[in-house]
């Protein structure tokens, strides 16, 4: 065996952390491909990790240190996110940096820049389809501009995320055009089937893009056979089988660490793994490659964050925060997607009930040390119905009728306020929802100002469910300034055809200093101020109210309360309010309070 020992103390760190974290990657190893190759897959597994640690810049070596002593670093009350698309906020990444300060004047603690890196030629999936994991999008600047970028933000103490798409390459990437070559190493890093192969595994398969992309493999005759391509076509999905994929992820991964980025949103981490007979979704493996990477990362790495986009039902979500296997707790993921939250609170406005969020918040609770949420009220995807059917069918004998009133209600339909658009349906079926939070919160269709007033107060409680609730609570671009459904990407033929467009506007750099956005900043700042005092931070607490549509939430030392409602409710008991100052008795329509202490 060539498990390292405890080094001496004058031995640099990694070693010791890869003494003591050995067993848990050697663990992951061993499950995912045998004992036979494990010894020969940990010495290069090793060697990967030295290399990356000692050419790690002394100031994320500093940072490393600071966060190995402050494990729970990503949990403290203070922390907010931002997410957006590098061209809709700055243009490129010194655009960006030249708009830190507003970042900053946000409060903000974590940036989340979306498709950062080289994507395909032509249809990307939005910039989803990785041709190169360490070159930058040309258009958008160089690796060298984020480095700066990631000093700068580190300065203003601003973690960079990036997106690292597990799942698959874009047709063009490299390891794909050496594949499609001929050479036999590349060639393992896909999967390749007979036509009756696929038929026979489409037919158990569920379809992530049944309108725009159906099926799950693409015939490809360079390489004989069908490629199993889950999202796009020209996304063909990674073996994982292959320990030579785990090998070059690893060295990919370490690699943009030591660019600066600070953590990496897992993109379709819930698709890993595939076996036939299963939907190929949440499969143990698909868990052991990420604990692998995690393990890896608290070596040669630990100031790196891992986040899961697992979108997926509430119940299959723990998982991905890790587990314990009986020789002690694994760690997965810092961070993951509360998914079903967010749509609970759509669905919570459409139906003037708490009845949702309430089952999700009790669900959310129970979080392992060093794991939290990543909540929020919209972002850049669509509102996916079908996430939150489990959820819904616990409570209610007819969750599908349920969820697609909720859809239509937001679609527009009868009197609603709300402007959403249906994505990859007619309307007819349930799939998900687009655009903007203040659009689908009603500010598009507020014509007077009593209608303006009720769209801000929505918008202001689904921040609050976000902040409220404990997590990591990230805003999208653009919501912060009450930007509205953008719908020139109609005109726009490489994106006409994807209607997250819709919801994805450039930033209006004039925006922020309209009456509108400063009441929503305003109402962002106080609910972060409020937080920071009430000391909430991590799993939330669910609250039992006497009205079906006031939700409580257990926040740190205070209870918020949410007045999904278009009346106005009052309250079991009155409290001070940290957002006004004032006592309060009663809720208007759509309001929200932060009260001090712990509901009875």
């Amino acid at each position: 065996m060539t498990i390292a020992t405890i080094p001496d103390s004058d031995a640099p760190p990694v070693e010791a952390r890869l003494a003591a974290i050995a067993p848990r990657l050697r663990r992951q190893l061993q499950r995912l491909y045998g004992a036979a190759a494990l010894e020969p897959l940990w010495d290069r597994s090793a060697a990967i990790l030295r290399r990356a640690a000692s050419a790690r810049a002394a100031d994320l070596v500093a940072l490393d240190s600071a966060r190995v002593a402050d494990p729970d670093w990503f949990v403290h009350p203070e922390m907010l996110g931002y997410s957006t698309y590098v061209d809709r906020f700055g243009g490129t990444v010194a655009g960006v940096e030249a708009h830190v300060d507003h970042l900053e004047s946000l409060g903000v603690r974590y940036l989340h820049l979306l498709a950062l890196l080289k994507a395909r030629a032509g249809d990307s999936d939005g910039g989803f389809a990785v041709a190169d994991y360490l070159a930058v999008e040309p258009r958008l600047g160089t690796m060298a501009d984020v480095e700066r970028l990631a000093a700068r933000l580190r300065a203003g103490r601003i973690s960079l995320c990036v997106d690292l798409a597990l799942n698959h390459t874009a047709d063009d990437h490299r390891w794909a055009q050496a594949a499609r070559a001929g050479d036999p190493f590349y060639r393992d890093f896909y999967m390749v089937v007979s036509a009756g192969e696929a038929a026979a595994r489409d037919a158990e398969l569920p379809q992530v893009f049944p309108t725009t992309a159906p099926g799950n493999f693409t015939h490809v005759p360079e390489m004989g056979g069908h490629v199993r391509t889950t999202f796009y076509p020209f996304q063909w999905d990674l073996n994982w089988r292959n320990p030579n994929v785990f090998l070059a992820m690893l060295e990919t991964m370490l690699a943009l660490a030591n660019h600066g980025f600070e953590a990496f949103r897992l993109d379709s981490t819930a698709f890993l793994w595939k076996q036939d007979g299963t939907d190929c979704r949440n499969l143990p493996p698909s868990h052991y490659i990420v604990r692998a990477l995690r393990a890896a990362l608290d070596i040669a790495a630990p100031a790196t964050l891992l986040k899961a986009e697992a979108i997926v039902p509430t119940a299959f979500v723990p998982p991905y925060f890790g587990a314990d296997e009986g020789d002690g707790f694994e760690p997965e993921c810092h961070l993951v997607y509360n998914n079903s939250l967010m749509v609970a609170g759509w669905v919570a406005l459409a139906e003037q009930s708490a009845q949702l969020p309430h089952a999700i918040v009790a669900a959310s609770g129970g979080l392992p040390r060093g794991a939290n949420w990543l909540s929020y009220a919209r972002c850049h995807d669509d509102i996916g119905w079908g996430a939150v059917l489990g959820d819904l069918a616990a409570i209610d004998a007819a969750p599908t009728e349920r969820l697609v009133a909720a859809a239509r209600f937001l679609h527009g339909a009868g009197d609603s306020w709300a402007r959403g658009v249906p994505f990859q349906s007619d309307g007819a079926a349930l799939h998900g929802t687009n655009g903007t939070l203040a659009s689908l919160a009603g500010l598009e269709a507020a014509h007077d100002d009593a209608a303006r007033e009720a769209a801000l107060r929505r918008i202001a409680l689904v921040n609050a469910l976000s902040i409220a609730s404990g997590g990591l609570a990230t805003l999208y671009m653009g919501d912060e300034a009450g930007l509205l459904n953008d719908r020139s990407y109609l005109a726009d033929p490489d994106r006409a055809h994807e209607g997250r467009w819709l919801h994805r506007p450039a930033m209006d750099w004039d925006a922020p200093a309209t009456p509108d956005a400063r009441r929503i900043a305003g109402d962002i700042a106080a609910l972060r101020a409020a937080r920071i005092a009430s000391g909430g931070a991590g799993a939330p607490r669910a609250v039992a109210t006497a009205h079906p549509a006031l939700l409580a939430i257990g926040c740190g030392t205070d209870t918020v309360f949410l007045n999904f409602s278009a009346a106005a409710v009052s309250l079991d008991a009155a409290g001070h309010d940290r957002l006004t100052g004032a006592t309060i008795a009663a809720l208007p329509a759509w309001g929200m309070a932060w009260i001090e202490g712990e509901a009875a």
